[in-house]
C-alpha cells in the first residue's frame, strides 16, 4: 500500500508572461477534480484530470487544440496502467469531443494499443464515445495564439497502483497526418507499478528518439522522482538539443517536475502534503 499522490501539467513552451495565469488555473483544476476522483483509483484520477484540461482552451488538447498546416484540428491522446502495462492511444483523430476517452478504450479492449484516423474514428462510433464537428475545434482556435505543448497527468492510488493519461493537439502548422510522442507509450508516457509512471511535454520528436518516458520509469527504480526529472531533461537536451519538460512519480514518495522551456504550467498533489 502506499500514499496517493497526482501530478498534472498543462504543456512546456515558450508561452508569454501574459498568458500563464489561465494555463496555471486551468492545470489547478484539473489537480481539484483528479483528486476528487483518486479515491476511484489512479485511472479515475488521471481521467478526470486530462478530460477537464481538454475542455480548457488555454491548453493545447481538446477545444484548445492548436491546427495543423490545413487548418485542422488533428488529436492524439494516451493512457496507460502500471499494474499489467496496458495501454490504448490513438492519433491523428478529428471529431472527437475527448480523445481520452477513445485512448482509454482502447486501452480496455485489449486488443491493439494504438489506433489512428478513419479506423480510429470507426472504433469511437461502435463504443458510443462522444463525437463532435471539427470545425468546433477551429472555431476555439480563432484569434487565440497557440497555446503550449501537451496536457498530462500521473496518479499513484492508496493502493500503489500507478497511471498516465496525456492528450495534445500536437504542433501548430505541423503536417496533416503527422503524430507525435503522446500516442507512443514509452516516448509520450509510460506506467510501471514496480518503478513509477512518467509524462512529456514538448517537442515530440525528441522525445520518440529518447523513447525518454520509459527511460524515465526505469531510472524511478533506483532514484528520487526530482532526480529522474531533471535528469530526464538534461538527457533530452544534451542528446539532441530537445526542449520540453517531463512529470514524474516513482512508487513512493512526492511527485517531481522539470522543463527547459520558458514556461510549464504544472501541480501537483500528495498525501502527508
Amino acid at each position: 500500500m502506499g500514499r496517493a499522490a497526482l501530478i498534472v501539467h498543462g504543456g512546456a513552451g515558450d508561452r508569454p508572461a501574459a498568458q500563464r495565469a489561465s494555463s496555471q488555473a486551468a492545470v489547478e483544476a484539473a489537480l481539484e477534480a483528479g483528486w476528487a476522483a483518486i479515491a476511484g483509483g489512479a485511472l479515475a484520477a488521471v481521467m478526470a484530470a486530462v478530460r477537464l484540461m481538454e475542455d480548457a482552451p488555454p491548453l493545447n488538447a481538446g477545444l484548445g487544440a492548436c491546427l495543423n498546416a490545413d487548418g485542422e484540428a488533428e488529436l492524439d491522446a494516451g493512457v496507460m496502467l502500471g499494474d499489467d502495462l496496458r495501454a490504448g492511444a490513438v492519433g491523428a483523430v478529428r471529431d472527437l469531443r475527448h480523445p481520452v476517452d477513445l485512448a482509454r478504450a482502447v486501452m480496455e479492449d485489449g486488443r491493439h494499443v494504438l489506433l489512428v484516423g478513419e479506423g480510429a474514428a470507426r472504433f469511437a462510433a461502435e463504443r458510443g464515445i462522444e463525437r463532435c464537428d471539427p470545425a468546433l475545434f477551429v472555431a476555439a482556435r480563432a484569434g487565440a495564439p497557440p497555446p503550449a505543448d501537451t496536457v498530462g497527468a500521473v496518479a499513484r492510488d492508496a493502493g500503489g497502483h500507478l497511471a498516465v493519461a496525456v492528450s495534445t493537439g500536437g504542433i501548430a502548422g505541423k503536417r496533416p497526418g503527422r503524430v507525435g510522442d503522446s500516442p507512443l507509450p514509452g516516448a509520450g508516457f509510460y506506467a510501471d507499478d514496480e518503478a513509477g509512471a512518467a509524462c512529456g511535454t514538448g517537442v515530440g520528436e525528441g522525445f520518440i528518439r529518447t523513447v525518454l518516458c520509459h527511460r524515465a520509469v526505469e531510472r524511478l527504480a533506483a532514484s528520487a522522482a526530482a532526480e529522474v526529472a531533471e535528469e530526464g531533461i538534461g538527457h533530452l537536451a544534451r542528446r539532441i538539443g530537445g526542449r520540453g519538460g517531463l512529470i514524474v512519480l516513482g512508487r513512493q514518495g512526492p511527485p517531481a517536475a522539470a522543463w527547459n522551456t520558458a514556461h510549464m504550467a504544472w501541480a501537483m498533489r500528495h498525501e502527508g502534503s
